[in-house]
Formats: C-alpha cells, sequence, structure tokens
C-alpha cells in the first residue's frame, strides 16, 4: 500500500498556499472534514456546556461523540477522556497566579511536565509554587511525565488551599 501524499495534502486548504505551517498550535491547519463540522456545529447554534437550553445539550453530545471517538482511537473509554484548555491557557493561568493577579489556578489531570515546566519555574521565582495533592512541589526527570491535578498558588496560600483542593479534584494526599 502506498501512502498518496497529495490526496492528503488536498484535505489541507490551508497548505495550498506553498508554505510550511511548523509551528505546533499556533500554526495548527485542519482537514476539510474537520472544517465542516466546525461549520455545521456554527450552523446550528452550539452554547455553553450543562445548561438547560437546546444549544448547551448540542454542545453536550458533541464532546460526548468527541470523548468516545478518542477513547475509540486509543483503545480506552470515554469517560476517561478529559478536554482542557490548552497547554499555552494553562500555562498563563499559571502565570497569573504567579503574579499574584489571581488566588490560584488549578489544573485537571493529564498535564505534561513539558507544558507546565516553565510555568513551574516561574512559580517559583515569584514565591508561589505548583503542587500535587500532596501539597509537594513536582519533581522532574522522571519516568512519570503525566501529572494528576495541579494546584498553582503562592507558598503562604498554598497551605490553607490544599484541603480544598484535594476535595474539589478527588484527589488524596497519597
Amino acid at each position: 500500500m502506498t501512502f498518496d501524499v497529495s490526496a492528503v495534502r488536498a484535505l489541507y486548504p490551508a497548505l495550498a498556499d506553498g508554505h510550511a505551517y511548523l509551528d505546533g498550535a499556533a500554526g495548527t491547519q485542519v482537514p476539510v472534514p474537520v472544517i465542516d463540522a466546525i461549520a455545521a456545529a456554527y450552523r446550528v447554534g452550539i452554547g455553553n456546556l450543562g445548561g438547560a437550553f437546546a444549544a448547551s445539550h448540542r454542545s453536550d453530545s458533541i464532546v460526548e461523540q468527541a470523548r468516545a471517538a478518542v477513547a475509540d482511537l486509543v483503545g480506552g473509554t470515554a469517560d476517561g477522556v478529559v478536554f482542557g484548555p490548552s497547554a499555552t491557557a494553562l500555562a498563563y493561568r499559571m502565570c497569573l497566579a504567579a503574579r499574584g493577579l489571581i488566588d490560584f489556578a488549578v489544573s485537571a489531570e493529564n498535564s505534561h511536565d513539558w507544558d507546565i515546566a516553565a510555568a513551574d519555574l516561574l512559580l517559583e521565582e515569584s514565591g508561589a509554587r505548583l503542587i500535587d495533592a500532596s501539597g509537594e512541589r513536582l519533581r522532574y526527570n522522571s519516568r512519570q511525565v503525566r501529572r494528576g491535578a495541579l494546584l498553582a498558588a503562592s507558598d503562604a496560600a498554598a497551605p490553607r488551599l490544599v484541603k480544598g483542593f484535594r476535595a474539589a479534584t478527588g484527589s488524596s494526599s497519597n
């Protein structure tokens, strides 16, 4: 079986300009089926997740279908698929905590070390910390690069937030 590069490139209309997009998420190009699916969602109207209106129900359904598709792709279960903000948004929130512009930031589980290490350094340098449910600072360069839920907060605030953080995320101290 041969791989038809031209057929694949034809699915990505943005590549018609002849440029290579090598800047990760900032230059993400999507194929026509994705463009069509997004346009279709906007045509019928979507709303905030969990709302009581039809537009919210459509959004809930889209997310449920996406979780099922990802689970099918990786051989998991839909309830194990979690979608969160981009790594950029996550790092930004942690930086807001480092600057003291917000009291704390929480990251859902499954952040990767490479997505959070720079923000962790900024937090530490500003007198804040990034901790897991144990209340301990993170350690890097281990086999485990995916994290559970994380809390970014000032050194002064973190100890009083840990108990609520554990309760909100369903985490334990072990």
